[in-house]
This record gives C-alpha cells, sequence and structure tokens, in this order.
C-alpha cells in the first residue's frame, strides 16, 4: 500500500477519533487522546463481537463433536489412497457444517485488528495532522501517549508499565480463552491435537508481540493493546457462558436447513462439473472422429481411378487400353 493510500486511511480513522472526541468533550469538557482509545477500542471490539463470537463458538463446540470426528478417523485408519482420503475429508465436513462450525476461523480476529493497529500508529504519530481536536491533550495519567516509553527511560519508569500490563493482560486473555478446552476430557482427534498445538505456541507469541508492540511503538499502541486485551477477557467469559447452555440436538437443528442448503449447493456445483466434464470427453472425441474422417477423405480424394464407364467397341485400340487399366489397378 503506498504512502498516498495509507494518509487516507489516516485521516479517516482520524475523522473517527474527533468524532469520538467531540463526545467525550461535550460529556466531559475535557480532549484527551487516552480516552478516545479506549472509547474506539470498545467501539472496534463491539463491532467485531459476532465474528469473535463464532470463532470462539467453533472452538468450544469442537471439543464437543470431538467423538464423531474420532469415529471417522478410525473409520479411514491406514487408508492413505487418494478416494479414501477426500471421502474421510468430505465426512468431516459434514459433521462441521451439520453444527455450524468452522475449525479455521482463528486467526482471522487478528488479521482485522493488525491493520488497525498500524493505522493509529500513524495517527498518534502525526495527530496534529489527522486529529487536530485532539492537539496537545496526548497526555494521559502523566505520560504522553505519542511517545514510547523508551523515551521516558531517563525520567521515569512508569512507561515500562503499558509495555508490561500489554503483556500480562494478553497473557490471561489466551488461558482464559483456553481455559475450558483444555478441561474437556478424552481423545482428541488428530485435527483438534495439531490445532491446540498451534494455539499453545500462539498463547506465548501473542503476548511477546504485544510487548513488542507496546514497547518499540507510541505508548498509545500499548494503551490500545491493553484495552483490547481487557475487553476480549469480557467476551470470552461472556461467550464461553452462552455456549455452556447450548445442546448439541438444539445446534443440530438450528444448522439443519443451513446444512441443506450447503450440501444441496455443493451436488449442483459436482453435477454441473460432471456435466463440464462429460462434454469435453464428447468434444474430444468429436473431434478425433471428425480429424479421421478429413484425412480419410482426403486420402480417396489424392487416390487415382482407373475404372470407366465408357463403353470400347471390341477389337479396338481403346479396349485394349482399358484392359490395361484394369490391371494396373488390380495390381495396386
Amino acid at each position: 500500500m503506498e504512502v498516498s493510500e495509507l494518509s487516507y486511511v489516516y485521516q479517516f480513522l482520524g475523522w473517527i477519533l474527533e468524532g469520538i472526541d467531540w463526545v467525550v468533550f461535550h460529556t466531559l469538557g475535557i480532549h484527551n487522546v487516552g480516552i478516545c482509545i479506549i472509547l474506539f477500542t470498545f467501539i472496534v471490539y463491539l463491532i467485531m463481537f459476532p465474528l469473535n463470537a463464532k470463532q470462539q463458538k467453533s472452538a468450544r463446540l469442537m471439543t464437543k463433536i470431538n467423538p464423531e470426528i474420532l469415529a471417522i478417523q478410525e473409520k479411514y485408519k491406514g487408508k492413505k489412497d487418494n478416494e479414501s482420503m477426500m471421502r474421510q475429508q468430505a465426512e468431516t465436513q459434514e459433521i462441521y457444517n451439520k453444527y455450524g462450525v468452522s475449525p479455521f476461523g482463528g486467526c482471522l480476529p487478528l488479521i482485522i485488528s493488525m491493520p488497525i493497529i498500524f493505522a493509529l500508529y500513524g495517527v498518534i504519530r502525526e495527530v496534529t495532522k489527522y486529529a487536530p481536536s485532539l492537539e496537545g491533550a496526548t497526555g494521559f495519567l502523566g505520560l504522553d501517549l505519542s511517545k514510547t516509553p523508551t523515551e521516558y527511560a531517563s525520567t521515569t519508569k512508569w512507561a515500562y508499565l503499558i509495555p508490561v500490563l500489554a503483556v500480562v493482560f494478553q497473557f490471561l486473555n489466551s488461558q482464559i480463552l483456553q481455559a475450558k478446552n483444555k478441561n474437556d476430557k478424552g481423545k482428541k482427534n488428530t485435527q483438534q491435537d495439531s490445532m491446540q498445538q498451534s494455539m499453545k505456541m500462539m498463547n506465548y507469541f501473542m503476548p511477546l508481540m504485544s510487548g513488542f508492540f507496546a514497547l518499540s511503538f507510541s505508548m498509545g499502541i500499548g494503551l490500545y493493546w491493553i484495552a483490547a486485551s481487557i475487553f476480549r477477557i469480557g467476551q470470552t467469559l461472556i461467550i464461553n457462558h452462552q455456549v455452556d447452555k447450548i445442546s448439541l440436538d438444539e445446534l443440530i437443528e438450528k444448522n439443519k436447513d443451513k446444512a441443506a442448503k450447503k450440501a444441496n449447493k455443493r451436488k449442483k456445483m459436482n453435477e454441473q462439473m460432471e456435466m463440464y466434464a462429460k462434454q469435453r470427453t464428447s468434444s474430444i472425441k468429436t473431434a478425433a472422429n471428425y480429424q479421421n474422417k478429413a484425412a480419410t477423405d482426403e486420402k480417396d480424394v489424392k487416390k487415382p481411378s482407373y475404372t470407366t464407364n465408357t463403353n470400347y467397341e471390341k477389337g479396338s485400340i481403346g479396349s485394349y487400353a482399358h484392359m490395361l487399366d484394369g490391371d494396373r489397378e488390380k495390381d495396386k
């Protein structure tokens, strides 16, 4: 993305922060970047709540449907041919569709939030350019949010509290998110075990990354990360409480129509692909037959003919010549 394009993103985010600042000023009578960042974070995660809820619900329900996934894996155990592997994948996907579960949506909230972090960094770095109403209002709890913690190293160590809190709250959020899944007993399927290994790595990587960002960038980014972790912890507790009340029978009934529509859609796509394959095969055969016929016709055209319907008088020179033509034809 070019600098000019990024400036449009910064400008748009600056308008949002100025709008929040207008509400804060008319409510509290102050201009403050810190308060605006916290409110902005709340709005972002309120908008992302349905997406986070779907991702978290899928992660929790994966543990409940684990016996069915294990049964499919046991059914195709040791079968490595393409047909068996495709059938196993199709049957596993049918289970996911039946319960409305998506096993690969865990990284989507992170993918969405990362551009917001970098855009927010650009706005805070040049707050007078993109959010003029917040000029001179970057102070929060005695710290200038437009500066990095290392810039306060010579004056106060309190600035390092922001990256520390960013790491702590991100780690707590990861632990709470995985706590329910760890409490689920029983054998784990191959895919679930692989996913949990990946999530375990993310549980340590994300806190370290948040600490790095909070230490390297302006402290406004650290404040955003802290607020985001706190809001995610609240969302996690609420969603887990709701998911625990869901019975699998209710979930199947709820997703029955949706699963049927997806199955019909896949069936139509398969039928269309089979029809296209048949048409393609038929076209190839027709083209081959046409080429063979054309080659045969061309050969017949080039082949000389020594037969004639002309009647010659017996004993004439023409009759003798015609007899020689017949002999040449027989020799061929």
